[in-house]
This record gives structure tokens, sequence and C-alpha cells, in this order.
């Protein structure tokens, strides 16, 4: 059974006895709700590390004055048992009070690619993520943090902010675990009814449709949306956004033709018992061997 800390003094001393033992640490943050993509994120840390710990909190900064922070899925005894069953030897899992004191008044940003994608569409979203983020680091103090591919940008986002603030944690980026059907798994997947379930398979088959011409050697910008389009079309869906842009800059969007590593992000809204249910997702599209292999299995998900 893992150690829960609900306190960050008592969280502290245990990550100073870590150090002492010269123990590596290993990172997990979450906001709970965990499912297999989150157990896969355990498993790789508890493979490469001492220790792994999980943070659980679900972060009120990086919800807007609309968004689902209220009703966001709180799992809490079924979260310990799947960190249990991976391995992990602690969870940390604050309340609001606890994270942000009365006289908390600090904010970390990152600009440029925070206005881009799901930031153009969430303002203060990743300022939100970027302080939570910062602070859960500071505490855990871990050798490795593992994020998954799903939320791409938001990797980005905290590898800028690691990179220029200097810290010492490493970012390690998991692929994403997807469904029978290629749906990425998410936390928000169980607010899909099971009609709403069905109309978003059309996320992954958008996504595959580009990633199987481009496997075939398309590199038009042009060629590659519309493939992705009419996949979203025979469910009348119109994405939020549907994106191509660099990976090394996510500010820079690509409109001709890909001539590096590039990343295709949707973010898609399903209508689900009276509520809108919002769907990101994303593929890397270049040669790299491994990433083939996940662009292979996606298409063969997606149109299986």
């Amino acid at each position: 059974m893992p150690q829960v800390f609900t306190r960050r003094h008592e969280f502290l001393n245990y990550i100073k006895e870590q150090k002492r033992n010269r123990n590596s640490i290993g990172f997990v943050p979450t906001m709970g709700a965990l499912h297999a993509g989150h157990a896969q994120l355990i498993k790789q840390s508890t493979s490469e590390n001492n220790c792994t710990v999980v943070s659980i909190f679900v972060n009120p900064k990086q919800f807007g004055p609309t968004e689902d922070f209220a009703k966001y899925p709180r799992t809490f005894q079924n979260d310990v048992d799947l960190i249990e069953s991976m391995g992990a030897q602690a969870v940390f899992s604050p309340t609001v009070e606890e994270m942000y004191p009365p006289l908390f008044a600090t904010q970390v940003s990152v600009t440029g690619i925070t206005e881009v994608l799901c930031g153009a569409y969430r303002p203060g979203h990743f300022n939100g993520v970027t302080t939570v983020v910062m602070l859960l680091m500071n505490l855990a103090q871990a050798d490795k943090m593992y994020l998954g591919q799903k939320d791409f940008q938001q990797v980005q986002v905290i590898k800028k902010m690691v990179q220029d603030l200097v810290h010492s944690t490493s970012i390690i980026m998991v692929p994403t675990i997807r469904e029978q059907d290629g749906l990425a798994l998410s936390s928000r997947n169980r607010y899909l009814s099971e009609e709403a379930r069905q109309i978003a398979s059309a996320v992954p088959k958008s996504l595959a449709a580009a990633a199987k011409l481009f496997l075939q050697g398309e590199n038009n910008i042009a060629k590659l949306t519309k493939a992705s389009q009419q996949e979203l079309s025979k469910f009348g869906l119109e994405p939020q956004y549907l994106e191509f842009r660099k990976v090394s800059d996510l500010t820079i969007k690509i409109d001709t033709n890909i001539q590096e590593e590039t990343v295709l992000a949707i973010a898609q809204f399903i209508e689900s018992n009276g509520s809108k249910v919002r769907l990101i997702d994303n593929v890397i599209l270049d040669n790299n061997s491994t990433n083939k292999q996940s662009l292979e299995d996606l298409i063969s998900r997606a149109f299986s």
C-alpha cells in the first residue's frame, strides 16, 4: 500500500528521506480519475526509479469559469488501488487550501506557445497548469517526471518552463494509450454516453486518415487536412481546431508542406447528455521508426 500524504510538510519529509537514502525519484502528476494511460506513466516510472510518487490534485487554477471543475470526476480510492497495483510508493493528495494557502500570490507564466491551440480557446489555462506543476515539482524534487503525449501542448509548455527556469527534473513524454478503436484514454471519456462514445471515434479516425496518407508519402497539408476533415464530417463534426504545427516550435503553424517533425493536433466537442465534452488528441508526423509504429497502431485501431 503506498503511503498517502495530504500535508506539504509531511510529503517533504518523505522526499527528504528518499534523498538521504539516495533513491531516485519518479513523479507522475495527475488530477485523479486514473485510467490505463496513467497506469502506463506510473509503470514506466517504477521501472526507471527507486521511488515513484503520484500526485492527485484537481487544480482549480486551470479551469475556466464555465468549465467543469465542480463535476470533474473524483475517484480517490479507485485511484489509490490502481497506483498500488502499479507499484508506486507514495501518493500526494492535498486539499486546495493546502496547495494554495490564503496568502499564496505567485503565478508561473510561459508565453508564446501558450497562446495557440488550446491556449487560444482557454485563456489563463496554462498559467494554472504551469503554476501548479512548478509547485508540485518543487515539492517532489523528482529526477524524472512522466507526462502523456495526449496532452502534447501541455508537455511542450512544461518542457519550456523547465528549460527556462533551469529546473533539475527531466521531463519524459510517454506515448498515448488508446482504446480498441483508437480513442485516446482520458478522464473525460467517462462523460460520454454510449451514442456519444461512438461519435467520438471520429476523432482518432481523423488523425489516422492523415497519418495513413503521410506514411504513404503525402506531405501536402491541404490534402492531409481534407482527409482528416472527411472523417469528422461523416459524423457531422466541426473541430474547434485541427492544426499542423512544428514540434520544435508550436508557435509556427504549417500551411503548405511538412518538411520537419510536425504535430497534428485536434480539439473536438462531442454532445453528450445535454452537455459538451471536449476531447483533445494528436499525432506526431515524422519518419522515426518508433513514431511510425505508433502511427501504424492508430491506423489499425481506427479502421479495424
